[in-house]
């Protein structure tokens, strides 16, 4: 898991849980994933000192749990669990991956987050929250700032942090028991 974040365990102020059927219901597939993903990013430029206006958006690519397991794990396949999959793993960001970096994102339908089956990623703000954290990283990258962190852990308090914040503002209940806590661990250096 050497390349990616070691975590790997919303337009106006507040992005909807839901977007606007107009326009999910315009945008299709990996449009729809690429529309939920500059709403993220113009919500983190929302609520963050980051001028996102010419932040490129990353590669979205949505897996099942095996593959996303086996990408994680690509530096080191032998450390992969003996049933192929490695439930911790939900989402990773790679800025070496494409010209502006890849998320690989555990596919809305594999996700046991209580939303109801078939539900489509912009409706499910547990999924959303899932890509803002790696949207985060993805800002941190481009924006120069994680050239200034001491360490690569560092920013994992922020993405979290600001994940806490979508899933309050959009009124659902946050998975993460002790966010607070679990930040602090995964950003230590």
């Amino acid at each position: 898991m050497g390349r990616y974040s070691t975590a790997a365990l919303t337009i106006s102020l507040i992005l909807p849980a839901v977007l606007p059927a107009a326009i999910a219901g315009e945008v299709s597939g990996e449009g729809r994933l690429q529309l939920l993903a500059k709403h993220l990013v113009l919500w983190i430029g929302a609520h963050t000192d980051y001028d996102v206006s010419r932040i490129p958006l990353p590669n979205i690519v949505e897996m099942s749990p095996k593959d996303l397991t086996t990408e994680a794990y690509s530096d080191n396949p032998k450390q992969i669990p003996k049933s192929g999959i490695d439930d911790r793993v939900i989402a990773l960001y790679s800025f070496e991956d494409g010209a502006n970096g890849t998320i690989y994102i555990l596919a809305a339908r594999y996700a046991d987050d209580g939303a109801a089956p078939g539900d489509p990623p912009e409706n499910n703000p547990i999924f959303q929250e899932r890509l803002l954290h790696e949207l985060v990283h993805h800002v941190q990258r481009i924006s120069g700032a994680y050239e200034t962190f001491p360490c690569r852990n560092f920013g994992e308090h922020e993405a979290y942090e600001l994940g806490g914040k979508f899933l309050k503002a959009n009124h659902t209940a946050d998975p993460l028991p002790n966010r607070v806590f679990w930040s602090r661990i995964y950003s230590r250096c």
